[in-house]
């Protein structure tokens, strides 16, 4: 008996349970492109398995839409792999720990991967049902969206048949995405100095309680950045003692607002009494100054042993001013629709390493101007601090289209089931539907989800209810594009 055996609709649930049993990280997609390729296989369906493992299926068109423009229904295969601090899951090998909350599908402790492990098994379900009404059909499933979009990237522009494409990896029922940011990644390098000392004793400070997110969508709103916080931490016992880092680490993957970061320092055996006088002070401030921010912030000071090396006084200032001084969130607002970010970046990741410290910062714009103005922000700030960087995992936007006849069929359909307006808007995220209009450019772009929350977090959560009517409308959809 499977966690998610009786819900409806059983074949989207029965699917999603087996792909939640895959062990199916970025860049560790070979097992589930397998899984993949073995059901378009068993389905007696045309199945390609490119050399970046992409996976296609091919179902043709049923009775009467024959000379139908074809369909491509795509998702993709991998998911953002977090799990809270206590939690012992491997996510190399272990699978998803399923849990059933009313309407809500969540995990324990991880994130839940419907975010698309969700789409995909709808569109294993769609291209598997014999009862269906359609055009030709393909699923295109992809390898690496959740960090630079390599599948896409990598996908021929010569294999699609069809030239209406229905992206399922967005996370609101009722609400069709038509356009959608580009991006890019900076990585920072910092070489560091190391210096031996006795002076100085170990402390260990800890961020923890942030909700996190994901970092296009919920970037506007009031998550926090950990890696903010501490560093708020360490400047406040700065202003008490000679401070020298001893490592730092901070977020896990480049699209998730961090939740937790952890750094040890040294601070000076004849300022220990000062700063153990002061704790209680410099938590209270740090928290004053994150308030607004959801979740719980939890500050935990505490001190270790006796320590011979430490950071330079120019490394450690280095390494501050770079967390203090780059920029993370919302960078501009779209002109004639404020409700909509235009550009944003998230200080996604800090790490001490192999006397380097290195920074990713993700950017993401539907406006190139803007994207310039941000990317020469960050720079400044890198150079100034005499730091290196390179920018990595560009991708680009998805513009919209004014004329499309498959986003006015969607949205007629949506109307005739649930007599009320589908909402059509453009996100603040990166979808692979802009990588595909470039490798594409006469292809017929819309992109739909089912409720998903938390994406990206150990919090996520799937709607059952949500999953079900959207299903429903993507059969009623297919039907009507003859």
């Amino acid at each position: 008996m499977g966690v998610l055996d009786g819900l409806k609709p059983e074949r989207v649930f029965y699917y999603f349970e087996e792909l939640t049993k895959i062990p199916r990280c970025s860049y560790h997609e070979r097992e589930v492109s397998n899984y993949l390729k073995s059901v378009g296989e068993k389905l007696g369906l045309e199945t390609i398995q490119d050399d970046h493992l992409n996976i296609i299926i091919r179902k043709p068109a049923t009775k009467g839409y024959e000379n139908s423009v074809g369909v491509v229904l795509q998702g993709h295969m991998d998911m953002v792999c977090e799990k809270e601090s206590d939690s012992p899951h491997d996510f190399s090998k272990d699978p998803i720990e399923l849990i059933v909350d009313g309407d809500w599908i969540k995990a324990n402790k991880t994130t839940l991967g419907a975010d698309d492990g969700l789409g995909v098994a709808m569109g294993l379900a769609l291209i598997e049902d014999d009862t269906l009404e359609h055009p030709e059909l393909e699923l295109l499933v992809t390898v690496s969206e959740e960090v630079n979009m390599d599948g896409a990237i990598n996908l021929s522009d010569k294999v699609l048949n069809g030239r209406r494409y229905i992206n399922l990896d967005s996370e609101e029922e009722g609400i069709l995405t038509m356009g959608s940011a580009g991006g890019e990644t900076i990585e920072v390098e910092l070489p560091l100095n190391y210096e031996n000392s006795d002076e100085y004793i170990e402390y260990t400070v800890k961020v923890t309680g942030l909700v996190g997110g994901h970092s296009g969508i919920e970037i506007h709103k009031p998550k926090g950045n950990s890696n903010k916080v501490l560093n708020q931490v360490l400047e406040e016992i700065s202003k008490i003692s000679d401070l020298r880092i001893i490592e730092i680490h901070g977020g896990t993957k480049d699209n998730a607002i961090p939740r937790e970061t952890e750094a040890k320092i040294g601070i000076k055996k004849s300022d220990v009494e000062s700063v153990e006088k002061a704790l209680d002070k410099i938590k209270s401030t740090v928290l004053e100054l994150n308030k607004g921010i959801e979740g719980n912030i939890t500050i935990a000071i505490t001190r270790s042993a006796d320590v011979n090396k430490v950071l330079s006084k120019e490394s450690t200032e280095a390494i501050m001013n770079l967390i203090r001084d780059i920029p993370t969130g919302v960078f501009t607002m779209i002109p004639d629709n404020p409700e909509i970010v235009e550009s944003s970046d998230n200080l996604a990741r800090i790490d001490t390493k192999d006397d380097k410290f290195i920074m990713i910062v993700s950017m993401r714009s539907s406006s190139q101007k803007s994207m310039d103005d941000l990317r020469n922000k960050i720079v400044s700030v890198i150079e100034k601090n005499n730091a290196n960087y390179k920018i990595v995992n560009q991708y680009p936007k998805w513009e919209y289209k004014p004329k499309s006849e498959l986003r006015d069929t969607a949205v007629k359909v949506f109307k005739n089931m649930y007599n009320k307006d589908m909402e059509t808007t453009v996100i603040h995220a990166g979808l692979e539907c802009g990588v595909i209009n470039e490798k594409y450019p006469d292809m017929d772009i819309i992109s739909i989800g089912s409720d998903l929350e938390k994406v990206h977090t150990p919090e996520e959560r799937a709607s059952i209810s949500s999953a079900q009517r959207v299903y429903e409308y993507l059969r009623e959809l297919l039907k009507e594009l003859k």
